[in-house]
């Protein structure tokens, strides 16, 4: 029983992880559709409330893409969230861990304390009404795993990446 507790302990972490990507990308996919269907920009803004971080969705109001400024004047509106990026899962946070080597195709060790949201100055994921995206990442951490949730940009498709060790596996 002693032995097995460490292994729990860190399959308990993966699948908190892995569950709030998920949420991510199912609202992800909310957007990406918003946009394709109706035939206008959205975009999903990561927005810092102290230490936490949440996320929203919104709709361009003035047919040139949704940008901060036409959200903060309320031409560009929300019309969802905002989400905790963590879900709330237990042990789970946006961050950086401590000594995780970047995910492929990057190289080299991702800093502790840098910005754990890489989607540009904006911190938004645009979506165009021909289906395409911002391309971006950002990375969740639980005590003994990192998970990374990658955009590419051409194709809006959304990979969700876990370290295990010194290794990035995809999870489906």
């Amino acid at each position: 029983a002693a032995v097995s507790v460490p292994y729990l302990k860190a399959y308990s972490a993966e699948s908190h992880l892995v569950g709030s990507a998920r949420q991510f990308k199912a609202r992800f996919r909310l957007a990406h559709s918003m946009a394709v269907r109706r035939g206008v920009y959205t975009a999903i803004r990561f927005e810092q409330s102290g230490a936490r971080w949440r996320y929203s969705i919104y709709i361009d109001g003035d047919y040139h893409g949704v940008q901060s400024a036409d959200i903060a004047s309320g031409r560009d509106s929300r019309v969802a969230g905002p989400f905790p990026l963590d879900s709330g899962a237990d042990g789970v946070r946006v961050g950086i861990n401590s000594g995780v080597p970047a995910p492929p195709p990057d190289s080299g060790i991702l800093q502790p304390g840098s910005d754990p949201i890489r989607f540009g100055s904006s911190n938004m994921v645009s979506f165009s009404p021909l289906g395409t995206a911002t391309p971006g990442t950002f990375y969740l951490a639980g005590e003994v795993r990192q998970a990374a949730v990658r955009v590419t940009g051409g194709t809006a498709r959304v990979r969700i990446m876990l370290c295990r060790g010194r290794k990035w596996v995809e999870q489906s």
